[in-house]
């Protein structure tokens, strides 16, 4: 089965008014399951906001996966390189995969989910 990984930005998403983003991310990606790389997790418990506690507790029923420890931002861009697909709104990973030539999952029109393609 193939991976996707979702950022904080597109899990928080969810949560500031766009759509549940486990639907938006099997709309676009069907053969795809989610997992969330703990260093998200991590950034998630960083930010202490309401959005970001019903978030983590919203991802607590979902399987989790290490990739490693350092900036997520980083981290997402080396396990794209491995073969992940990453689901971002980051402008700064999107511009890295985008050079690298890896299409990624973004938001598109606030309430929408695309491919991005490289």
């Amino acid at each position: 089965m193939k991976i996707v990984l979702p950022d904080t930005n597109i899990i928080l998403w969810t949560f500031n008014g766009g759509i549940d983003f486990r639907e938006a991310i099997a709309r676009v990606a069907p053969d795809y399951e989610i997992k969330i790389p703990t260093c998200v997790i991590n950034e998630l418990k960083k930010l202490k906001t309401k959005q970001s506690i019903a978030a983590l507790a919203f991802c607590s029923k979902i399987k989790s996966i290490d990739i490693g420890v350092g900036y997520a931002d980083d981290l997402l861009i080396e396990s794209a390189k491995k073969g992940y697909l990453i689901a971002t709104n980051d402008k700064e990973i999107l511009l890295s995969l985008k050079k690298n030539g890896i299409k990624a999952l973004r938001i598109r029109e606030k309430n929408k989910l695309i491919m991005m393609e490289n």
